[in-house]
């Protein structure tokens, strides 16, 4: 019993023979991939690319029934296997949470490098590491509100900036100074007493 199927391309109805369940084939009227519905027992047909914009139509599909193709039609046609998606591959970027090949020491979507020999090659190219250097608005947040700076220091350590180890060291010098400081206010306001 023939399938019927319908180009998505061009909107033409024609009958696909029994064999070609569950496969790909070319439209015969704009050349398309087309996905033959199979049985049941078919995998899923999962398209590869999507379908080209149609080309300038010779051929009506209201001027012909959708007998009008034969079996005779399909046996030039170039049949691909179906396309199964290799999700087993994949795994989420830690950083963007996209889909990478499992075995990538870059992500294509956030450009983070995973690979730590890559990473250092990166840096060397790029002419130092931007990130290991203090701005000031955070060498600011450093000495004025170090208990704010040593966390934030955590933060990037655990993150594995190499500016967190700086924050958190001079944050960690701010503290004691700013203690001295008001020890040494503290002595001299009850001195005055």
């Amino acid at each position: 019993m023939p399938i019927q199927v319908t180009c998505r391309s061009c909107q033409k109805v024609f009958n696909a023979p029994d064999s070609a369940a569950g496969k790909r084939a070319k439209c015969p009227s704009c050349g398309s991939p087309i996905d033959i519905p199979g049985t049941a027992a078919a995998p899923p047909v999962v398209p590869a690319r999507p379908a080209p914009p149609p080309r300038d139509e010779i051929f009506d599909a209201e001027d012909a029934p959708a007998s009008a193709f034969s079996d005779e039609d399909f046996d030039d046609l170039e049949v691909e296997a179906p396309v199964i998606p290799a999700v087993a591959n994949l795994k989420p970027c830690p950083m963007c949470g996209e889909m990478i090949q499992r075995a990538a020491v870059k992500c294509r979507h956030c450009g983070e490098i995973f690979d730590p020999v890559l990473r250092k090659q990166e840096m060397k190219r790029e002419g130092g590491n931007a990130d290991s250097d203090l701005n000031t608005f955070e060498w600011v947040i450093a000495i004025l509100c170090s208990g704010i700076g040593c966390i934030v220091g955590i933060v990037w350590i655990i993150q594995g900036k190499p500016k967190g180890t700086k924050m958190l060291i001079v944050s960690i010098i701010a503290n004691v100074v700013w203690g001295i400081l008001q020890t040494i206010l503290a002595v001299l306001t009850e001195g005055q007493l």
